[in-house]
């Protein structure tokens, strides 16, 4: 492949990408919405939350888990998707299932993309 069909196919890529993950202004947050679908057909969302320090709170708001156990009464998918969650390098409040990071704008695009796929793949737990 030339190099002048590798720039096409970056610079494809990043206009299908700005295409199609949206940045929507949400009161003092951000929400982001992926094109990526989880286990149960919904498209993933994920919110950028402004800490008072100046870095960024990277959430699923709680709604990953919400979905798969609305109740919170199967402890063994709970405990099990906390044990996913914490082993990919994110924090887990047990109280309200919110799936977490705490972010300089520096590792904010690595850290959105990293919380979809885990939010994806946490959809097929209870499916």
């Amino acid at each position: 492949m030339e190099e002048s069909e590798l720039k096409l196919i970056k610079h494809a890529s990043c206009d299908w990408l700005k295409q199609n993950i949206q940045f929507i202004q949400a009161g003092e947050d951000i929400e982001v919405a992926t094109p990526l679908i989880g286990a149960y057909g919904d498209l993933v969302y994920c919110w950028i939350e402004k800490e008072k320090d100046g870095a960024y709170r990277i959430t699923d708001d709680g709604g990953t888990l919400f979905k798969l156990d609305p109740a919170q009464e199967n402890l063994d998918l709970l405990e099990e998707a906390a044990d996913i969650v914490i082993g990919a390098g994110f924090e887990f409040d047990e109280d309200n299932s919110e799936i977490y990071q705490i972010v300089d704008l520096g590792n904010m695009a690595q850290t959105l993309s990293d919380l979809t796929q885990l939010q994806v793949a946490l959809t097929y737990l209870a499916s």
